[in-house]
């Protein structure tokens, strides 16, 4: 149950909140289908995940899990791909955090200015060290639930069934268009198997997680799907950063309205700080590796990042100023998706190796794995372009800059010095705060 319970707090946040109107532009009332096509890639890839942390006790996914299991440089790319993709996915997520506070307290401030001072604040509370508290964490998950149940309760006799005449208005392609851009709402689904150590019997207790946290999030989104196409046409809510509220402004109540706002509002705070929270670590790992530039592997005396804070913050701020919001999240997902490619492939590798030197139970046969990479490489077919060409350039750019590294070339010994990681660092999602490491006394 535990298990369960941390990756439904990782599954259900900001995505069922933001992404829902961009994949319903794309699919229409065929949002239902979406979901559906997204979670069965969900699911396998998240078994892949499952079968990699069974043998490899280092914690640490994407780029942990891709450079024991298969090669450093799967492990590199991967986490690289993955960064950008949350990276890209704060910014997206920060837009409609703006879109929220404008609805619950009526005003009209520009999304663009709201969500550069939402991401410049969430970094300066991850600088200066507040801790993040489980407890705090905790109620957020279950505000976001008890916020998506009361929008479900509210609007579902309130839904005109004439809004899902036209159930595929793009066709097909457009309904895996929708499938691509909501798998962002899934993407938490590995969340438990960076804790397998911690896990009873992960063997079985890992899969079980994780295909029951998919099930259960699955049959919620599409709930909220059929309320929200329900309530208004798809067409609105496509172009809202704000979707859940466009729809349950339709029914005139107030204070229906003000809650799913709230709802919103904790959804994308929670996203930002721990998204921004999230990549500086692994920027800071790849930094620690040597992987990047080891300045981005310093920490203070306070045992924060604060040089990949940072980074994680302007690169997010550059690609709100720069990209649309549908770019945005096109993005974002062509990023992840193609980071947990990785791990599909890594997986099918892995199954070879220990199968060769006869260490693979003959229960396991690759078979998911190989299913999740077509999944995802057709899923991520129906991106735009544009997102396409975007993965490409950030795959490029660090395919080139590891080459690079590896190259005998006297520069980068500059990079190489030495950066002490105290054996027992304090860098880590709820550690202690700089306030008081101040307020202790030494012994």
């Amino acid at each position: 149950m535990q298990a369960l319970m941390i990756n439904l707090g990782a599954i259900i946040g900001a995505g069922i909140f933001v992404i829902i109107g961009v994949a319903i532009g794309h699919a229409g009332p065929s949002i239902i289908v979406s979901i559906i096509l997204s979670a069965i890639v969900a699911i396998l890839t998240g078994l892949s995940f499952a079968e990699i942390a069974r043998h490899v006790a280092k914690e640490g996914g994407v780029y942990e899990y891709a450079k024991e299991s298969f090669r450093p440089f799967a492990g590199f790319i991967g986490g690289w791909l993955w960064t950008f993709g949350n990276i890209i996915a704060i910014a997206a997520v920060a837009l409609s955090m703006g879109g929220y506070v404008n609805i619950l307290f009526s005003s009209h401030i520009n999304t663009v200015y709201f969500a550069i001072a939402a991401i410049i604040a969430f970094t300066l509370i991850n600088v200066f060290g507040i801790k993040n508290s489980a407890k705090t964490i905790s109620a957020f998950v279950v505000i976001n639930v008890a916020v998506l149940v009361i929008f479900i309760a509210s609007g579902i006799t309130h839904i005109h069934a004439g809004n899902f005449g036209n159930f595929m208005p793009n066709g097909f392609s457009g309904t895996v268009a929708g499938a691509a851009i909501i798998f962002f709402a899934f993407t938490g689904f590995s969340r438990v198997t960076t804790i397998s150590d911690e896990v009873k019997d992960p063997e079985k207790t890992i899969p079980k997680a994780i295909i029951l946290s998919i099930v259960i999030s699955t049959l919620l989104y599409i709930a909220v799907a059929v309320v929200a196409v329900g309530l208004v046409p798809y067409s609105e809510l496509a172009h809202s950063a704000a979707p859940l509220s466009t729809a349950i402004k339709s029914m005139h109540e107030p204070l229906l309205a003000a809650i799913i706002a709230i709802g919103g509002i904790t959804a994308t705070a929670g996203v930002i700080l721990t998204g921004i929270l999230g990549t500086s670590r692994v920027f800071f790992a790849l930094g620690r590796d040597k992987e990047l530039p080891g300045l981005l592997g310093y920490i203070d005396r306070f045992s924060t990042p604060i040089n990949a804070i940072i980074v994680s913050a302007v690169l997010s701020v550059a690609f709100l100023l720069f990209v649309s919001f549908g770019t945005i999240v096109d993005s974002s997902n062509a990023a992840v998706m193609s980071a947990y490619m990785i791990i599909n492939i890594s997986a099918v590798y892995f199954y070879y190796s220990l199968k060769k030197k006869q260490q693979m139970e003959k229960r396991y046969v690759p078979i998911v794995s190989i299913a999740g990479i077509i999944g995802i490489l057709i899923v991520v077919a129906y991106l735009n372009l544009e997102s396409l060409e975007f993965l490409f350039g950030i795959a490029a750019v660090g395919t080139l800059y590891y080459v690079w590294r590896n190259a005998p070339i006297g520069i980068r010994e500059e990079w190489r010095r030495h950066v002490h990681v105290p054996r027992r660092s304090a860098v880590r999602a709820f550690g202690q705060s700089r306030e008081e490491s101040t307020q202790q006394k030494p012994s």
